[in-house]
């Protein structure tokens, strides 16, 4: 009888210790993440990413390399700042990251042509004729003397 009772005892109390004094143990829904990435941008490019969730902000690793824009609710504008790798967090409304991915910006482009010259490095663009194209990297003065006659023709 005994061993009974402590069956029913046990039977009944078990759940109760489980699920504490205030019932049932409320769970954690965690937001599902968009799979986004990672993002491969060109240097000195632009690319929009849409997004399902309201976006609410934005946090990105290292700023020197890419640089993120919210347009609208839902799209975000990536631009290639310089070579390397950063993070990318988007938070929803409800304040989860809804989005933990990569940023590369790379040199893909199969028009670009470096030249090598005394251990210096040129860039070119060439579609279709080979145009100079300086390039974060290239040899100083051929950099600055490019972007400066570029700045002098747009005034």
């Amino acid at each position: 009888m005994k061993h009974i009772l402590m069956t029913v005892l046990l039977g009944v109390a078990a759940p109760l210790a489980i699920a504490g004094e205030g019932g049932p143990v409320q769970q954690v829904i965690e937001a599902p993440r968009q799979e986004v990435g990672p993002v491969i941008v060109q240097l000195e490019e632009s690319i929009p990413l849409i997004m399902s969730d309201n976006i609410a902000g934005i946090s990105i690793g290292t700023s020197r390399i890419a640089d993120v824009i919210v347009h609208d609710q839902n799209t975000l504008f990536v631009t290639g700042k310089a070579y390397g790798s950063t993070s990318l967090h988007v938070i929803d409304t409800l304040g989860n990251v809804v989005v933990d991915t990569t940023i590369h910006v790379v040199d893909a482009s199969p028009t670009r042509l470096r030249v090598n010259r005394a251990g210096s490095d040129y860039s070119m663009d060439c579609t279709p004729n080979c145009q100079a194209a300086p390039n974060i990297g290239d040899n100083t003065d051929y950099y600055q003397s490019i972007i400066s006659q570029a700045r002098d023709a747009s005034q």
